[in-house]
């Protein structure tokens, strides 16, 4: 039987023949598929995807890991400005209405990222450990995404503090924040957890690059 390893050395060294794939997968699709493939864009990649990681399912992580480059970019800009741009500017609402629908999408394409691991057994062995980073993540990413909603400073934000207030934040180990502290809740939001994010998610990826991409069931 063929080992993993071996498996992408074989992948890796294999010659690109953009024939064979427009007549497996169609003319456009192995022209888009070619860019992976052909230098200097394979140097760029490191290697390869294996064949049977050729499937949309398998871009889920890679849209949840884009979308959270994007949730960075438009924060920082966001805390940059301050309140009063993004409330009361056009182009500060257009910011943080990106800085929104990011946060729509990253939620999107991890939730079906964790289900395509789960349906392909892709955390056997191993790669528990990742999967495992992986839902401390999305959890996590829950409590960003809620602390983010209190720092918007709007009717909702105000809302969703009221309703907070009086059943999240009684837990002992919530009870030193104030979800009316808009000041803590913007920290919390743009400083403590995305470090902790940024920290979970670059040991998810590294752990993807070392040991690969695991075989479907």
């Amino acid at each position: 039987m063929l080992k993993e390893e071996d498996y992408f050395a074989h992948h890796v060294t294999e010659p690109f023949r953009f024939g064979e794939r427009r007549r497996e997968r169609g003319f456009w699709r192995a022209f888009l598929e070619s860019f992976a493939y052909l230098p200097p864009f394979n140097r760029m990649f490191g290697k390869v995807s294996p064949s049977y990681a050729e499937s949309y399912w398998y871009c889920m992580g890679g849209l949840t890991f884009f979308s959270f480059l994007l949730l960075l970019v438009t924060g920082l800009i966001l805390t940059f400005f301050g309140p009063t741009w993004w409330s009361g500017t056009h182009a500060g609402i257009v910011m943080k209405s990106m800085h929104y629908w990011s946060a729509q999408a990253f939620f999107f394409f991890l939730f079906l990222h964790i289900i395509r691991v789960w349906l392909t057994g892709a955390y056997r062995g191993k790669r528990w450990v990742n999967y495992a980073i992986g839902f401390v993540t999305f959890f996590l990413s829950l409590g960003e995404n809620l602390f983010g909603l209190l720092a918007r400073g709007d009717w909702e934000s105000q809302f969703v503090s009221m309703h907070s207030d009086d059943m999240l934040f009684t837990a002992p180990f919530l009870r030193l924040i104030s979800p009316e502290n808009f000041t803590s809740a913007l920290i919390i939001h743009v400083a403590l957890i995305p470090f902790v994010l940024v920290v979970l998610i670059g040991v998810h990826v590294t752990l993807v690059k070392l040991q690969g991409i695991a075989r479907p069931l």
